[in-house]
């Protein structure tokens, strides 16, 4: 457990700022003058299992980091996880900031979202990305066990949209859980 904080260090220190990918609406420009706005993500130690007799990925594991805002969490969705947002495919980490979504089918891949600039009113906005990555899996008697190739995964916020219907924000007085 001591290793992870000391990945995550490594993985911001070796991470340099990219312009954003993604426009700003002018609506929220005020509050992004105050504030680091998400442009790049890095996704390490990616792991699934999927249960034979389930089919669909019963866990998902990984840490994030983000150099710019400085955010470093664990995510994971589990037997006990409960989504949320319009189709409750949206699944927290453990920094409410972050929430992500794991998908084989449609737009396969990794998607992270990254609340930005929460300004506490008017409209919340989310920074979001998506990483593909490579598995190398294992089929054991009870399932699937799958690891990213790639350690460190890095990824860019190509997106900037309002926080989709359904998702609570700080505004309803809950933590946003993604």
């Amino acid at each position: 457990m001591h290793g992870i904080p000391v990945l995550f260090s490594l993985i911001v220190a070796a991470s340099a700022s990219k312009a954003l990918r993604y426009t700003v609406p002018s609506s929220f420009k005020a509050a992004a003058n105050n504030c680091t706005l998400p442009a790049e993500f890095v996704v390490a130690n990616f792991t699934t299992y999927t249960d034979k007799k389930e089919g669909s990925p019963g866990t998902v594991s990984f840490q994030f980091s983000d150099p710019d805002t400085k955010i470093q969490t664990t995510c994971q969705h589990n037997s006990t996880s409960t989504g949320s947002g319009p189709s409750k495919n949206r699944y927290a980490c453990d920094n409410v900031k972050i929430a992500f979504v794991y998908q084989t089918t449609g737009i396969a891949g990794l998607t992270v979202a990254e609340r930005a600039c929460s300004s506490g009113t008017g409209t919340q906005f989310e920074a979001s990305g998506l990483v593909v990555p490579d598995l190398d899996c294992t089929d054991t008697s009870t399932g699937t066990l799958c690891h990213a190739k790639e350690k460190s995964i890095p990824g860019d916020f190509e997106s900037f949209q309002p926080v989709p219907p359904g998702v609570p924000t700080r505004r309803d007085q809950k933590n946003w859980r993604g």
